[in-house]
């Protein structure tokens, strides 16, 4: 019989009691949680988690005693373990998952590092880019291309389309704005799964036989096979392309200010660079040898992970540390919080990528670690996200001196995903590094800079003396 003990939790836990502060400072409030222990009440439909071995049972059991009730658009979904959609997204997911594997990393060579060139060309052009928008449109690029090929359609375009849709609105609108609000949401989706479809199709016949995969051949195999249907092919590449390209573009901008940040560190990525590729492009071949790069990169997501809180349905009545959960209650998880718990981490607000080069002798729990979830429904891009982020940093720390536009401040944003918002930067080219010869052509790019008016528009305000560690409360 399950008991009826309930969580501590900060004052006033009741139905609605902790939503106002919740509201007021996201970040603040879920690190203030800490302090009651593992399992905390939030109010009388939602627990927070802060264990990681606790964290690990919810997600772990995502699809039986857990479930995600709604998908990437917010639509309510069927995510119960009954559901026969489950059961085939899961298996188009799986197959997806093959194609995000080590094997296709090192079979695209160097053509995401081509990319990231192509694109820092026309930020260099610009001189001054917004960093969200023009970090996004290059990982848009970069997940569809592995993804479909190198011929994306009007992918990335529909991904800024659908990613602009989605966003909350910043103030309260009336009632018949959420419906249109809703339609919008809808046909942008619409728009971004026929353009895939059309393209996973397209590639049946323009892909030639000495040309590398990509995840589309993969699923059209499976459908050749009756795996799988054509709609699921759609279903799972969209859902990667969607969650791909914009956690994996917040975490290369929270990177990108902590190399501007510390210029020491930034300077140990360039010198790594220079040794380890003499002079050419990095391909997923090199990432083992970038070990400091790397180790920056999973210091940003750790620091700043994007799935700054992950939310569970409870689906059978269960207990959670010896405390009863009925079906309708929700659990959550703060990556962010995990993150920084000073039981795990050394000095966990601190930037210290060389943590995890010099690891102790006990390693951290599985889950005291999870920037893209965990469970079966964790990240199906994980390691293209880490591998591109790594071969990006290299690259751009290479070849380009990106820096913090003046003038500018930087707050953290948590209205979808964890954002630096109104985040500028400065591009320039990085005068001579070492083995480069005068003379020698610097990256170049055949893509002419489109006007972008958003990327010209500086925003203005104080310098930071630093970048926050966690966020102020005002």
């Amino acid at each position: 019989m399950l008991s009826t003990r309930v969580p501590p939790g900060p004052a006033g836990a009741g139905r609605h009691g902790n939503r106002r502060a919740f509201e007021w400072d996201h970040l603040g409030f879920l690190l203030d949680q800490q302090q009651y222990g593992d399992v905390v009440r939030f109010d009388d439909d939602l627990y927070i988690v802060n264990s990681p071995v606790l964290a690990e049972e919810v997600l772990k059991h995502t699809n039986t005693t857990y479930a995600i009730s709604s998908d990437l658009l917010g639509e309510a979904t069927d995510g119960s373990r009954a559901s026969e959609d489950l059961a085939l997204w899961m298996r188009a997911r799986s197959l997806a998952g093959r194609g995000l594997n080590r094997t296709s990393l090192r079979a695209a060579d160097d053509s995401l590092a081509s990319t990231v060139v192509r694109h820092a060309e026309t930020w260099r052009a610009r001189g001054r880019i917004e960093a969200i928008p023009a970090l996004e449109d290059l990982t848009a690029h970069l997940i569809a291309e592995f993804c479909l090929g190198p011929e994306t359609g009007s992918v990335p375009d529909r991904l800024a389309r659908l990613q602009d849709a989605l966003l909350p609105p910043t103030l309260p609108l009336p009632a018949r704005w959420h419906s249109l609000r809703k339609r919008r949401l809808q046909r942008a989706g619409r728009d971004l799964a026929d353009e895939v479809s059309y393209l996973i199709r397209r590639r049946r016949t323009t892909r030639r036989d000495d040309s590398p995969s990509v995840v589309a051949d993969l699923l059209n195999t499976a459908g050749d096979e009756g795996a799988i249907t054509h709609e699921g092919a759609t279903s799972v590449i969209v859902a990667n392309l969607f969650a791909a390209h914009e956690t994996t573009a917040a975490a290369l901008a929270w990177l990108l200010l902590l190399l501007d940040r510390h210029p020491e560190v930034h300077q140990r990525v360039r010198d790594e660079a220079d040794r380890e590729l003499a002079g050419r492009l990095p391909t997923a071949v090199d990432v083992p040898q970038l070990a400091f790069t790397e180790a920056v990169v999973k210091e940003t997501l750790r620091l700043y992970p994007p799935l700054w809180l992950l939310r569970r349905t409870v689906e059978e009545p269960t207990e959670l540390a010896g405390y009863p959960l009925q079906p309708g209650q929700s659990v959550a998880v703060s990556p962010f919080a995990l993150h920084r718990d000073p039981h795990h981490y050394h000095q966990p607000t601190a930037f210290n990528p060389d943590r995890w080069i010099d690891r102790p002798a006990n390693p951290l729990p599985k889950y005291a670690f999870m920037p893209f979830g965990g469970g079966p429904r964790n990240c199906l891009g994980t390691h293209f996200a880490t591998t591109a982020m790594t071969i990006a940093t290299a690259t751009l720390a290479r070849h380009y001196a990106i820096t913090q536009s003046p003038g500018t401040s930087t707050v953290f944003s948590t209205r979808t995903i964890l954002q630096p918002h109104n985040l500028t930067l400065d591009v320039t080219h990085r005068p001579h590094p070492p083995g480069h010869r005068p003379g020698d052509r610097q990256p170049t790019t055949s893509a002419q800079p489109h006007d972008d008016q958003a990327a010209r528009c500086p925003f203005t305000g104080t310098p930071p003396s630093g970048l926050p560690q966690a966020p102020q409360r005002t």
